[in-house]
């Protein structure tokens, strides 16, 4: 089986070509001792054989001065690796062929894929694909990624070169006499440690020592010739820069540069193109210095209102199909524990949060959208003035923007912030972006006490109220604990293109197999958790169980119509089941943590049930989507009211829990900005190092939230709002 590993630079189409490629025969993972996604996939050669292709992290080169050229660099030089395919932008060669001159130097098989052949087209350009294979010493091919164009070429290529077969010797950058001259040098000193030599061609770790590369100075460190490579290289260093005029990672880059821009000249014609490209003409209207920021607004309203809209009808068919399968288990198995934690447990916990699929699908798939489309990019440069002004760096609203999704992956996307203190700052205040996972708890509380159209307002607000008190903190962070200078803001603004159908698709796919993980193994464990703190110790005394028999007795013997008989059993059931939750471990934790809450979710202490809430606030450490599940199984949540309009536990929340428009709200705020989730804690202690700047994100988090939802509640009744 042959692997093919895709590498190239942000932006490219990569990801398009991988899903053309794979399908959907991919998964996605984490990369071997680092949190970084990993995508990997099959695919099919025309006579049925199989093939792997690994898609590499975007990155411009292979330097490895950040976590996603550190992992390009080195799975490129695993032996696994058998073809590498170099993707790169047709309509911006010179750019892109900086990763190329590296990958040569690689002196591993490769292809080169000119993908976006048709905006290439479309611009003017004609690609000479054979003088360029002449230039770089192995098959180029021509692809556009969002259709699959060019794929049977591409992968007739990588049988051409594939391990077994005469592939061509690749070529390399020629530096010019006197850089070649101290590269020889180093190569020399290099072959002399044989375990240094197998690990990374000399010439390759010569031209990594010549860049400063932080881990090629790593590996040489622990070389038993250690001193005479270092020695070599400080001669060497030290030789161009009074000979050339200039650094030997400037030298090296110029050439670099040269090689592509000479590959371009020799290999590309350039045909008139219009003044204004189409990308040009919406910049002028969507990045507008005053009209940009209201349309991004109206752009996000726009996306949640779709959502919410949609998303309403199979949330209803969800929600209906769990309220006949609890009713169904209720009604047909014997009365015993197992009765009861499947059908006032599990099911429940489960269908809670199950409910909400659709509108967390929906959502991630207009993101998806907009990035793919370009939009997004937009986004970071409309924001990055603002950004920059609140003490945030500009690339800091991506990560922001991923934020939406889930916390942790967007944590690690500040990777690509260079400057530590701006990568800090980000990182300690993207908890306070609303993931996905939060979704669910204000859908619960706006449909219980909004009206569809306010609610849909309530759910922006929160995550307009999330990006404000990031960029409030950020600005806080910078003045106190973090005062260094900020690094420039730069960023590519890839041009607006029509996102594929399919690739949205399989975006939204794996979101909800995730979501759907999740419900599977962390909330269906939380639901069992729950139902057995909220059921025992339970009651014993036995007066009671034959008061209930006599009760339920006498409604038999009324005569009642089946109908009105059953509800006033239901009645009866669910008084019983209400007086062996207060008695309940559930109770005495949730009675134990009520004074804290009680200010702002209980400020007249006239709700005797309002330790539910402290509940599944605690449980919501483990996972947000927790709460919702957690409220599901202690309110014990009945059909009631009027049938269709609200799901049974946000009638049960509206009817009975004694909860107000207005303390419902700090419920929404307290659950936006308290503890992170527990993946979301991890992967910060992961990506800062550091068990205190952990320490600091959970203590701030759980302050800033207590002290806002008690200044909401407290100003909102003294407005006389409830």
């Amino acid at each position: 089986m042959v692997t093919i590993a895709l590498a190239g630079n942000p932006n490219c189409g990569k990801t398009s070509l991988f899903n053309a490629l794979t399908g959907a025969r991919q998964h996605v993972g984490n990369w071997p001792g680092v949190t970084v996604e990993r995508r990997a996939g099959t695919f099919r050669f025309e006579k049925g054989e199989e093939g792997t292709v690994v898609d590499l992290p975007g990155t411009y080169s292979l330097s490895a001065r950040s976590e996603d050229e550190r992992i390009a660099a080195s799975y490129l030089s695993e032996p696994e690796v058998d073809v590498i395919v170099n993707v790169v932008d047709a309509t911006n060669l010179e750019r892109n062929l900086y990763l190329t001159t590296q990958l040569l130097e690689l002196k591993r098989p490769m292809i080169l894929v000119l993908n976006m052949a048709d905006e290439a087209k479309a611009q003017g350009l004609e690609l000479d694909l054979e003088t360029m294979r002449k230039l770089i010493g192995g098959p180029v091919v021509t692809t556009v990624g969002s259709t699959g164009e060019g794929l049977e070429a591409l992968k007739a290529a990588v049988l051409e070169v594939a391990p077994g077969t005469s592939a061509p010797t690749m070529p390399h950058v020629n530096y010019g006499l006197d850089i070649e001259g101290e590269v020889a040098k180093l190569e020399l000193e290099i072959s002399r440690d044989e375990k240094l030599a197998a690990t990374m061609p000399p010439r390759r770790l010569s031209l990594r020592l010549l860049e400063g590369a932080p881990d090629a100075l790593e590996m040489v460190e622990r070389s038993h010739a250690s001193k005479a490579i270092q020695a070599r290289l400080e001669s060497s260093l030290a030789f161009l820069d009074d000979h050339l005029g200039a650094d030997a990672p400037t030298l090296l880059a110029e050439y670099r540069y040269g090689f592509a821009r000479g590959l371009v000249k020799e290999s590309v014609k350039r045909g008139e193109t219009p003044a204004l490209d189409r990308s040009s003409r919406m910049d002028r209207v969507l990045t507008h210095r005053f009209w940009g920021f209201p349309i991004f607004l109206a752009v996000m309203v726009a996306v949640y209102s779709l959502t919410f809209v949609v998303g309403a009808y199979p949330q209803d068919w969800i929600g209906t199909g769990f309220e006949w399968l609890q009713a169904f288990l209720g009604s047909h198995l014997p009365e015993g524990e197992l009765t009861s934690l499947l059908a006032n447990g599990i099911v429940p916990g489960v269908g809670s949060v199950v409910v909400f699929l659709p509108v967390i699908m929906i959502l991630m798939g207009c993101i998806s959208f907009l990035e793919d489309s370009g939009y997004m990019a937009r986004a970071a440069f409309i924001m990055d003035r603002l950004m920059h002004k609140m003490g945030l760096h500009g690339k800091s609203f991506i990560s922001l923007i991923m934020g939406l999704g889930c916390n942790a992956p967007a944590i690690q996307a500040t990777r690509t912030i260079e400057a530590r203190s701006d990568r800090l700052i980000t990182i300690l205040v993207n908890p306070l972006i609303s993931c996905s996972a939060r979704l669910p708890v204000y859908i619960l509380f706006a449909g219980a006490f909004f009206s569809p159209f306010h609610g849909a307002l309530v759910i922006v607000g929160m995550h307009v109220l999330g990006f404000a008190l990031a960029i409030i903190m950020g600005k806080v962070l910078r003045l106190t604990l973090f005062r260094q200078d900020q690094a420039p803001f730069v960023m590519e603004l890839p041009p607006y293109r029509m996102p594929l159908p399919r690739t949205t698709i399989l975006h939204m796919w794996e979101k909800g197999t995730i979501f759907l993980r999740k419900a599977g193994t962390v909330i269906f464990a939380g639901a069992v958790l729950i139902w057995f703190l909220s059921q025992y110790p339970g009651i014993n005394d036995k007066s009671l169980a034959i008061e209930r028999h006599k009760q339920e007795e006498q409604i038999k013997a009324q005569g009642l119509a089946p109908e009105a008989e059953k509800a006033a059993i239901d009645d009866l059931e669910f008084a019983h089941q209400g007086r062996i939750m207060n008695n309940s471990y559930a109770a005495r934790f949730g009675q134990l943590v009520q004074p804290i809450f009680r200010p702002i979710l209980d400020p007249d202490h006239r709700r005797p049930e309002a330790w539910k809430d402290g509940v599944a606030l605690t449980a919501g450490f483990v996972a947000k989507e927790i709460v919702v599940g957690t409220m599901g199984v202690l309110n014990q949540a009945r059909e009631e009211g009027e049938e269709g309009q609200l799901s049974p536990l946000q009638q049960n929340l509206r009817d009975n829990s004694g909860l107000t428009p207005l303390t419902a709200i700090a419920f929404m705020v307290f659950t936006l900005i308290y503890i992170p989730c527990l993946g979301t804690v991890g992967i910060i202690r992961k990506e800062t190092q550091s068990w205190g700047w952990t320490g600091f994100s959970v203590g701030y988090g759980l302050v800033l939230a207590w002290v806002l939802s008690w200044l909401i509640v407290t100003l909102g009744r003294a407005l006389g709002l409830g």
